[in-house]
């Protein structure tokens, strides 16, 4: 087989031969699809070349970006250890491979002696040599940094403070640092679920090191006494154990942004890194900024809806008494509902326009059915600002899965994972994620590990059980849901195992009258994803036929509320047309005619980024021309006005 394969669009084809000709010459045995034989699938071919290439040259351009055979590709080559990207335009490359060195050949005419060639050469030779690793999941135990790699474990400062149930407090100032640090530029810092597991004895060094490859520790204490506060911070090297830095801050509460970047700005400095704050982000009382710091501890306890309903709360009384406080503005916007979700977003991103919360909570109020491009966009800027932040991230990943995006969205869940590996979320979005793009052993692997390594997590045992029914696996299912609980009072995995268990004894009249029924369930619950486990089940006409009709008749496709009253929009409630649930139904050609009235063609073909479902589906049929024969024959969906 050959040893290198060559990634590309077809609007560069003269610039891939003439880099092949220059690898053959010098006696490099390479593959492109100038080779595809004609009696093979195409996606058969392009994955054995790849998985068989010991070197993946990916040659970005701004089709390159677009084309979701190229980021496909990139993708398979950066997760098995293969990738080589060159550039030969000035296109911005897309997440996550904006963040690995890319060679510049925009100008390059040929010169084998030139230093971007020599560059790109000297990559391929050193992985020819290599064995490229098969491991099906990421590892969670010690974990060994990188060579000269920095990994900066921040983590939650000591409450010093006379009351002990301040402890929210501390935590609080501990992640904002964390997440002021994070936007410097060369410094990986490591997600807060994680580090934020050690405390106590566990505070060592060496249990740093291994459990999370920290090369580097940030520790400290917080004391408040009313509107004043005094931190001691403290970074030390993990390998050598000693103190780069460590200083005392004592501040009046109002000033406490300006706190968070000096600490930045001097663990930069001790890191030999250049660090600039952010713009001043003015002064915030001592007690908006309290409620605030509440609301994130609340957050971070469960996702609840009385959670939510909590951190609401909180969040008004800190805007309230702060209308200046962009941060809780963000985080309002994500708990609020219709219009005021907008006017609180908005309100955060005049405040501040680099607010990340804000951007991402603006993604959300879009509409799930026409704003698509605009939705995504914000979504992404959001992360780009703050990639460390949970919120932000996972409102991103949700944005992606929603458009089909399941390559982009794998990439983005592993990038999260790589920095914070012992967070439930962070580590079941990677499961489910890998199990959306087909990747079953990974998917287990990966949950398998979070179930074991985080044994008191019900999400991730929830997920878990979720993964288990895409795949039958009925008895593991319902171990699973023997434990796993949601929303704290309820266990709905119970309930779906037990209703899989039930229609299987059961005639088709009844079987198909029950599955309607649950259709028609009176719950919180996402449309799709209950069409989908309905042709899961094996009823693909009834679920279509219920799906269809809704959509043709414009009724709620969003969340159902209860009787509180809780919102029913949702910007990514199509998540579930694209994940594993919906398999059977994407499989039908009338899935088309979903697409094209949600809008996701017509978002697909004008962005140029088509989903992963696209090459799923070749071989059955080909759902962008199935698409194209409906626009302009079937309306748009209008959803129905919120009541």
């Amino acid at each position: 087989m050959s040893e290198i394969f060559i990634s590309y669009a077809r609007s560069t084809e003269a610039a891939a031969q003439r880099i092949a000709v220059a690898l053959r010459e010098l006696g490099h045995e390479v593959w492109w699809d100038e080779e595809l034989p004609a009696h093979r699938a195409y996606g058969d071919v392009i994955e054995d070349r790849l998985r068989s290439a010991k070197a993946v040259v990916v040659i970005w351009s701004a089709d390159a970006a677009k084309s979701q055979w190229v980021r496909a590709e990139a993708d398979l080559a950066r997760n098995t250890g293969k990738l080589v990207q060159l550039r030969i335009d000035e296109c911005a490359l897309p997440l996550p491979f904006d963040q690995i060195q890319c060679v510049n050949l925009a100008d390059w005419s040929g010169d084998k002696e030139a230093l971007g060639w020599r560059t790109v050469v000297s990559s391929i030779d050193a992985l020819k040599n290599e064995q490229p690793s098969t491991a099906p999941a990421p590892v969670l135990k010690h974990v060994t940094p990188a060579a000269r790699e920095t990994r900066l474990a921040v983590l939650a400062f000591d409450n010093l403070s006379n009351d002990e149930e301040l402890s929210y407090f501390s935590d609080g100032v501990s992640e904002e640092i964390l997440y002021t640090i994070a936007r410097a530029k060369g410094i990986k810092v490591i997600g807060k679920a994680s580090s934020f597991q050690f405390r106590g004895p566990d505070k060592t060094a060496q249990k740093i090191a291994e459990g999370l490859g920290a090369s580097h520790m940030l520790d400290g204490s917080v004391r408040r006494a009313g509107d004043n506060i005094r931190i001691s911070a403290e970074l030390v090297d993990t390998a050598s154990l000693e103190t780069l830095w460590s200083d005392r801050y004592d501040r009046a509460l109002t000033d406490i942004f300006a706190l968070q970047d000096d600490i930045a700005a001097a663990i930069a400095t001790a890191l030999n890194h250049h660090f600039a704050p952010d713009q001043a982000r003015g002064t915030i009382d001592p007690t908006a900024y309290d409620l605030y710091l509440q609301a994130l501890a609340v957050f971070a306890q469960d996702l609840t809806w009385e959670n939510r309903k909590k951190c609401k709360e909180l969040l008004e009384e800190a805007v309230a008494i702060s209308p200046n406080f962009a941060q809780a503005w963000g985080r309002l916007a994500v708990y609020r509902e219709d219009h005021a979700a907008i006017v609180a977003a908005e309100r955060g991103l005049r405040l501040d326009p680099n607010c990340a919360i804000s951007m991402a909570a603006l993604s959300m109020t879009k509409s799930a059915f026409t704003d698509h491009a605009e939705k995504l966009e914000l979504a992404e800027r959001a992360y780009v600002l703050s990639p460390d932040d949970q919120l932000v991230a996972g409102i991103y990943h949700m944005v992606l899965i929603s458009l089909g995006l399941l390559s982009r969205a794998c990439s983005l869940s592993e990038a999260r994972y790589e920095r914070d590996p012992l967070s439930p979320v962070v580590a079941g979005s990677l499961a489910m994620a890998y199990r959306s793009m087909g990747r079953t052993a990974a998917a287990i692997a990966t949950a398998d590990n979070a179930v074991r390594d985080l044994p008191d997590a019900e999400y991730v045992r929830f997920l878990r059980g979720v993964i288990a029914i895409f795949d039958k696996d009925i008895e593991c299912a319902d171990e699973m849901a023997k434990t796993a609980t949601v929303d704290g009072d309820a266990a709905p995995l119970q309930i779906l195992v037990g209703f899989i268990r039930a229609i299987e004894t059961m005639d088709a009249a009844t079987r198909a009258a029950t599955v309607t029924q649950f259709l028609h369930r009176n719950a919180p619950h996402s449309y799709f994803v209950d069409i989908g486990l309905v042709g899961a089940m094996g009823e693909v006409d009834i679920a279509m036929e219920h799906l269809l009709d809704a959509i043709r008749e414009g009724r709620p496709l969003e969340f159902t509320p209860d009787n509180d009253g809780r919102a029913a929009t949702d910007a990514t409630v199509t998540i579930g047309l694209f994940m594993p649930n919906c398999e059977a139904l994407r499989r039908d050609k009338r899935f088309a005619e979903v697409c094209v009235r949600l809008g996701l063609y017509e978002f697909w073909r004008e962005s140029g980024l088509w989903p992963d479902c696209v090459a799923e589906l070749a071989e059955i049929y080909d759902l962008k021309a199935e698409c194209e024969k409906l626009v302009g024959t079937v309306e748009r969906y209008q959803a129905p006005p919120a009541s």
